[in-house]
């Protein structure tokens, strides 16, 4: 192994001079098992960040695929990619299944309201045409 010298000009120096002593090395034993979280009171494996990407990449060829007019391909890739994401997420889909029936109460009162205006500004454009028509 060949180093600069102080003066400049390559140098010999032995391999020995950088091993380190027996005692600082690691051992060839088995590698460490995954460690594991505790969330919500149960033991769950650290998350795999390879399932991100592999989710991220088939929404976004899926995404690709749509724009290059593979309109079921893309559907069927983004949507596989999304469950692969959401897989990962059973504590927020767990809420929102929770959460869904006030989901669609609120979509069902702002629907209503709508039909409420719609009509009533129907009612106001009879009432207009019949003023013009006088």
């Amino acid at each position: 192994m060949a180093a600069l010298s102080q003066t400049g000009k390559p140098s010999q120096m032995r391999i020995s001079q950088f091993r380190a002593p027996h005692s600082e090395m690691p051992s060839a034993g088995p590698t460490p098992l995954p460690t594991l979280t505790v969330a919500n009171g149960k033991a769950q494996p650290r998350t795999q960040n390879w399932t991100h990407f592999v989710a991220g990449t088939a929404v976004v060829t899926g995404g690709a695929l749509l724009i290059f007019g593979q309109r079921r391909a893309g559907l069927a890739i983004a949507a596989a990619g999304t469950a692969l994401a959401l897989l990962e997420e059973q504590d927020v889909i767990e809420k929102w299944w929770k959460n869904l029936p006030g989901y669609f109460q609120d979509a069902q009162q702002f629907l209503d309201k709508a039909e409420d205006y719609m009509r009533e500004a129907a009612e106001q454009g009879h009432r207009l045409q019949d003023i013009m028509r006088r």
